[in-house]
């Protein structure tokens, strides 16, 4: 990867550590949260009009191969704050939704339930967002929360594979 690929992810998760910081957090008991089914969803259900269908993860890698499409791994928890948020808003915005579903093969991993593959992933915090290519090799990951905008750019500066001959900050500057 580009030394300013790596800078740009820095400073994403800089901003994104500082954001947590001073917006504060709150975490509720995990014992009484219910099952967040909306965003467990599988391919076998429907995911309306405009929804995302969330893969599961030995589902979603094989369909990634089989249809040539990048990866978007979604890990969440039912009480992480900024896990909503980005529901919420973020996985919740129409451009957004269309080009996951468009370009993408999104799996939602709940590291509560699947404690195996929050470590394999090394997940630290939440949320975790990963890419990767249609072969299941990795190209990068953001923690924290994202806004529609910025995740939109991110989703298209992956697809593209633009993130192979330029710096994200330059790619964003061609939109």
């Amino acid at each position: 990867m580009k030394k300013e690929n790596i800078l740009i992810i820095a400073l994403v998760c800089i901003a994104a550590g500082l954001f947590f910081v001073f917006t504060g957090s709150d975490y509720p008991d995990r014992a009484g949260a219910a099952l967040d089914n909306d965003i467990s969803r599988t391919a076998d259900s429907k995911a309306g009009a405009s929804g995302i269908i969330w893969q599961d993860y030995a589902q979603g890698l094989q369909l990634a191969r089989k249809q040539n499409k990048p990866v978007f791994l979604y890990f969440h928890a039912q009480w992480c704050r900024y896990c909503k948020k980005l529901k919420k808003t973020t996985l919740k915005d129409q451009a957004v939704m269309d080009y996951l579903m468009d370009n993408f093969i999104s799996i939602s991993i709940d590291t509560d339930r699947n404690k195996d593959l929050a470590n394999q992933w090394k997940v630290r915090g939440l949320p975790t967002l990963w890419f990767l290519k249609s072969d299941n090799s990795r190209i990068t990951s953001i923690p924290g929360f994202v806004d529609e905008k910025q995740f939109l750019n991110v989703l298209k500066f992956i697809r593209t594979a633009s993130y192979e001959k330029m710096s994200f900050r330059d790619f964003v500057k061609t939109l």
